[in-house]
């Protein structure tokens, strides 16, 4: 079955994506407009001849043969096919709003992105995250519009759209929601990982949550951002957990930067 071509029907552009913003989703400063040319992924867009990377957004990974291979993710095609659609239907035009850290550890430039429709300013992260082609995500210390994206996000997953179809009718996929339960070298890379937190302790390098496979670490440089004691009260509810996960010795680890990536720690899932 070709999943891009079942779940772009009706899918690609939503006539009824809001145009009506929250507070945290109107640009706090544009830095200017320019026009940009294609979207390379669901996640990156080419502007004045340089890739640039959406913050707050992660979208389905296409397979990368190379030293550090990539798995293909479900409907990679279509989430950069909505992205460029959206670019298209705005006239290619894009105001690049700038975070406290403007490119990643790869020197790739990141900003928040704004498109025109009707007079209005809308956030291109949030119109693409409403299609339900793409996750949020937490990228510290760039935290302005968390609250905007995450919310985007759970609208589409209220309206069963994108990814979230898919999570209903394939859950042997295991995407976008990994259970820790069913744990598999496929489950490498960014996923929403949810299972019941089993343990919660310190050591002297990191929050250590367990799960039953997959473990979250808090590392020390980021404790800043936690209520340890919160962290404590997750023991035995089950959570889902963002974040890039790697295999070691047979078990799951995500590195967790922030509690947006924590749903029941995440204040735009309250």
């Amino acid at each position: 079955m070709n999943l891009a071509r079942f779940f772009l029907i009706g899918l690609i552009w939503l006539s009824g994506w809001t145009s009506v913003q929250a507070d945290d989703c109107a640009p706090v400063n544009i830095d200017g407009w320019t026009q940009a040319s294609f979207a390379l992924s669901g996640d990156r867009i080419i502007v004045n001849n340089q890739p640039l990377k959406l913050i707050g957004v992660q979208a389905p990974q296409a397979e990368k043969k190379t030293k550090l291979n990539t798995n293909a993710q479900p409907l990679a095609q279509a989430s950069q096919d909505a992205l460029n659609r959206l670019l298209a239907n705005h006239d290619m035009q894009v105001g690049i709003e700038y975070d406290q850290r403007r490119a990643d550890e790869f020197g790739t430039a990141e900003a928040h992105v704004f498109i025109k429709e009707n007079g209005q300013i809308l956030s291109l992260q949030k119109a693409l995250l409403e299609t339900g082609l793409a996750l949020a995500k937490t990228e510290t210390p760039n935290l302005t519009h968390q609250r905007c994206y995450y919310q985007a996000e759970q609208s589409a997953r209220q309206r069963t759209v994108g990814l979230w179809r898919l999570a209903k009718e394939r859950p042997d996929l295991r995407y976008p929601i990994a259970p820790s339960s069913e744990i598999t070298t496929a489950n490498e890379g960014f996923h929403i990982f949810k299972g019941k937190i089993l343990k919660v302790e310190r050591s002297s390098k990191n929050y250590i949550l367990n799960m039953d496979t997959t473990g979250l670490r808090i590392r020390k440089k980021d404790w800043k951002h936690f209520d340890y004691d919160r962290l404590q009260a997750l023991e035995g509810q089950v959570v889902e957990a963002r974040g890039y996960g790697f295999l070691y010795d047979r078990a799951m680890y995500v590195k967790i930067h922030a509690p947006f990536a924590i749903d029941r720690l995440n204040p735009a899932l309250k």
